[in-house]
């Protein structure tokens, strides 16, 4: 299928920003974002070129990897094309998401110009289309949307389908037929854009500003109120009560991220800004320190991950009743005797989720003793604490519940076997583990975890804390699973570490998280490492390609896989050794 001129464009803008771009002053950033967008994201061009620079990956290296010695290559000619356009690469570019009225939304991309009468020569040539005259600037109209440009600026807009989330095939506002009358309601929203007043930018909204501030790689900001926008058509009955409830919820509420690439890491600062609805209740119900010793206690050397986290689930029944869906709840429950109170006060949002031990075994299929499948296996242990007790109780004693378990002691013990699963349930807290014997040596508590160094650093304090380490789950695959050369798998290998989450206490306005991806090589920078990496695949995958097109009848030699791989390759420092 043939691509459209604005859809090329957009996609060489995307790219050669990411490969060629510098810097521009933040102040512009939000501009020509309308404060009614939705999602905004954006690219601090001068840091990304800098930290690729700065390793020898230079525009004629990256060129000679994506091409692959094929000088029809579309990746490769639209970056050189761009070079050529008389966009600004030394410009940063924002793209963002704007909910429009009845469900007319649209996409923008916001980029600089350094050479007007060369970009107009560019598109009049890629789009052989009329260039028309807007008020103070120029522009093309194509079945996805229109790009206008003045002096300094260029500006995309592009029609979206709010159903499907995807560009539609018609301009058209009034109907789908893309009459003049369509064409001139689309020219007028870009000559809105071209003329915002600074009131009417997203760059006065207080939680963008901040973003821009942190300087991230790559930013993202998000408008939850504006998002629900996205919803088109006017609800009826019970559906306009909830409609009317949730834009309560998210009114003033915002989500804000920046990216940073360092050595040996990725860092991901988080704010979440809640809106007085969400701050009123949060405030009633105020989150806690995560349980430590739920993690400390658990008996393994070989953690693969866990999910630690604290708050108060009355918190959510709160949110349900704002939502006015409290009623639906309670008559879903009227059978079994509670009520949407009993069941969020019987238990508490203390939660620990830990497992280790990962490894694919093979084992004989249960359908056919002699033949055997690969199946992974992992320990694990479920804890969750109790609330109220009478609640409790009262949750436990229903007849629904009541068949499942029988209480002897303190203890309600399971009526039918479980399989491999142990649970242990008292009135202080519900035990679930993968194993007996697991179950049993945490529940005792005398064991003592092991853990990477800095991680449970990383979990304590917080109301939130998640680690996955990626090293132990890639190093467990077995390599026949993978069907990837040595050169490649060693590579797959030996990218990641871990990830890990963490969420602060909320100081009543905001709350931040922090997302750290670490990469096993500490001593370079991990974009480098990502754009060195996706060369050694991309090599890896053409040379494959080739082997399959050779070996079905194809005119492409047979290339050896593992050579290609190696010689296109920028090479990495190897990572440091671990116990």
């Amino acid at each position: 299928m043939k691509r459209t001129t604005t859809s090329a464009l957009l996609m060489i803008f995307g790219a050669a920003v990411l490969l060629l771009t510098a810097c521009s002053k933040t102040p512009e950033g939000g501009k020509h974002i309308p404060k009614t967008a939705a999602l905004v994201f954006g690219i601090n061009s001068k840091q990304i070129q800098d930290k690729l620079v700065k390793e020898g990956l230079s525009v004629d290296k990256i060129f000679e990897a994506v091409q692959d010695k094929d000088t029809s290559n579309k990746l490769s000619k639209a970056l050189k094309e761009a070079e050529n356009s008389g966009v600004d690469l030394k410009g940063d570019v924002y793209i963002a998401l704007v909910p429009g009225e009845k469900g007319k939304s649209y996409a923008s991309v916001v980029a600089k110009l350094d050479d007007a009468a060369k970009f107009e020569a560019f598109i009049k040539e890629k789009s052989k289309k009329e260039v028309k005259a807007g008020t103070d600037f120029k522009y093309i109209v194509d079945k996805e949307g229109l790009v206008g440009f003045n002096k300094e600026t260029i500006i995309g807009v592009f029609v979206i389908n709010p159903n499907k989330f995807e560009f539609t095939g018609d301009v058209g506002v009034a109907n789908a037929t893309g009459t003049e009358a369509d064409e001139k309601a689309w020219v007028e929203v870009l000559n809105g854009l071209f003329h915002l007043k600074a009131d009417e930018s997203v760059g006065t909204i207080e939680s963008f500003k901040e973003v821009q501030k942190e300087k991230g790689d790559v930013f993202f900001w998000m408008s939850s109120e504006q998002i629900y926008a996205f919803n088109p058509g006017t609800p009826s009955g019970m559906a306009a009560l909830v409609t009317t409830n949730i834009k309560k919820l998210t009114a003033g509420s915002y989500q804000t991220a920046a990216a940073h690439f360092e050595n040996g890491k990725i860092k991901v600062n988080s704010l979440a800004y809640a809106g007085k609805e969400i701050q009123d209740i949060m405030k009633k119900y105020p989150m806690e320190k995560v349980n430590i010793s739920a993690l400390e206690t658990y008996p393994s050397e070989n953690v693969l991950g866990f999910a630690l986290m604290n708050f108060d689930l009355r918190m959510l029944g709160d949110i349900i009743k704002l939502m006015g869906m409290d009623g639906f709840a309670n008559m879903g429950l009227a059978e079994t005797g509670l009520t949407l109170d009993d069941i969020l006060k019987a238990f508490t949002g203390e939660i620990a989720l830990v497992a280790s031990d990962f490894s694919v075994v093979s084992k004989p299929s249960e359908w056919d003793s002699t033949y055997k499948v690969t199946k992974p296996e992992v320990k694990w242990v479920f804890s969750m604490k109790v609330g109220d007790k009478a609640a409790f109780e009262k949750v436990m004693n229903t007849p629904m519940v009541g068949q499942m378990f029988t209480k002897q002691g303190t203890e309600y013990v399971p009526n039918q076997p479980m399989g491999e699963v142990a649970v242990s349930i008292n009135d202080k807290r519900i035990l679930a583990a993968s194993d007996n014997g697991l179950l049993t040596s945490y529940s005792e508590g005398k064991s003592k975890v092991k853990l990477d160094a800095g991680v449970l650093d990383k979990a304590k304090g917080n109301v939130m804390s998640m680690y996955l380490s990626v090293e132990k789950l890639v190093n467990n695959l077995p390599a026949e699973e993978m069907k990837l050369p040595d050169s490649v798998l060693n590579d797959v290998k030996g990218l990641l570490k871990d990830f890990t989450v963490s969420t602060e206490p909320s100081n009543g306005k905001s709350q931040r998280s922090t997302m750290e991806l670490n990469f096993k090589n500490e001593n370079q920078n991990t974009l480098v490492q990502i754009v060195n990496f996706s060369k050694k695949m991309f090599a890896y995958y053409s040379a494959h390609k080739k082997e399959q097109e050779a070996a079905w009848g194809g005119d492409a030699a047979v290339v050896d896989s593992a050579v290609v791989v190696d010689s296109t390759a920028v090479a990495v420092p190897a990572a440091p050794a671990t116990n």
